[in-house]
C-alpha cells in the first residue's frame, strides 16, 4: 500500500531503506497459518527470559512476573498485549488512540501509559488497560513479558507484558483515550507481506530498524508501526519459533 493509504503519518526520512525480512517468511506458510493460543503459552514459557542482561537474575515484579532489559535500568511505562482464542485463532487486542490526545494522536497502540511511583510495571499495565478499554485484571492471567522496548524518540523504556483472556472480553474504551478497539488475529500478522522491516538513520541513530503491520482485511486503512509494531513482531518471532519446533501433519 502506498503511504497515503494509511490513516497514521509515519515521518519516515529520505534515507529509509528495506531491512530485513521477517523471520517467520522462512517458515512454510502452511505451519504459520493458524495460531492457537495453546502455541502462545508454550512461546513465553520457552522464551520468556530472553530480554534479561546476560548474567542478569530475573527480577520479580507483581505475581511474579519479570520483566527483561539491563541491570537496574528504569522503567518508565508499561503495556498489555492482551490475547485471546476464538475459533481457535488467537486474536490481540489493540487500540487506535483517541486523535484529541497530544502524543501519538490516531495510532494504533497497546492499552499502557506511565508507571506511577512506588508502582510495579505489570501493575501499571493492568492499570491502565483497565482505565483505557474496560479490561477486568482479574481476567487476565499473565504468561510473562516481552524485551523491554527503548522509545528513541522520548527516551522512555516501556515495559511489554503479554496476558490471557479466558474469551473474548467485553470491552468499555474510554472515549478520552481511544478511538476504537481492534482484534487482530496473530495468523493474519505472519501472513506474507504484512509486516516489513525498515531501517533508518535519524541523527546519531543508524541503522535503526522500524517495525510495520499493515493488513487491509483486518485493520482497514490503520498502519501498526513503531513501538507497538516491535512489540508484536517480538511475540511473533516467539510464536513462529514455536511453530517451526512443532511437528509437521
Amino acid at each position: 500500500m502506498a503511504a497515503g493509504s494509511f490513516r497514521q503519518h509515519v515521518p519516515r526520512p529520505a534515507t529509509a531503506r528495506p531491512g530485513e525480512l521477517p523471520p517467520w517468511s522462512r517458515l512454510d506458510p502452511a505451519r504459520r497459518a493458524s495460531v492457537p493460543l495453546s502455541v502462545v503459552r508454550r512461546a513465553l514459557a520457552a522464551g520468556g527470559d530472553r530480554g534479561l542482561a546476560d548474567g542478569e537474575p530475573p527480577r520479580p515484579g507483581v505475581h511474579g512476573a519479570r520483566v527483561g532489559g539491563a541491570h537496574g535500568a528504569r522503567i518508565d511505562a508499561a503495556v498489555l498485549l492482551a490475547v485471546f482464542e476464538e475459533e481457535g485463532e488467537t486474536r490481540a487486542v489493540l487500540i487506535r488512540r483517541s486523535p484529541h490526545l497530544q502524543r501519538d494522536p490516531g495510532h494504533v497502540a497497546l492499552p499502557g501509559g506511565l508507571v506511577e511511583p512506588d508502582e510495579a510495571p505489570l501493575a501499571a499495565a493492568l492499570r491502565e488497560a483497565e482505565e483505557e478499554i474496560g479490561l477486568d485484571p482479574a481476567l487476565v492471567e499473565i504468561v510473562g513479558p516481552l524485551d523491554v522496548v527503548h522509545r528513541q524518540r522520548f527516551g522512555d523504556r516501556i515495559a511489554p507484558f503479554v496476558g490471557l483472556l479466558a474469551r473474548r472480553p467485553t470491552l468499555r474504551p474510554s472515549a478520552a483515550e481511544v478511538d476504537v478497539t481492534l482484534e487482530v488475529p496473530l495468523a493474519d500478522l505472519l501472513a506474507d507481506g504484512v509486516g516489513w522491516e525498515e531501517r533508518w538513520e535519524i541523527a546519531d541513530m543508524v541503522d535503526r530498524p522500524v517495525h510495520f503491520f499493515a493488513a487491509p482485511d483486518v485493520l482497514g486503512d490503520d498502519l501498526v508501526w513503531g513501538v507497538t509494531a516491535r512489540i508484536l513482531w517480538d511475540l511473533l518471532e516467539r510464536v513462529a519459533e514455536r511453530l517451526a519446533a512443532a511437528p509437521g501433519p
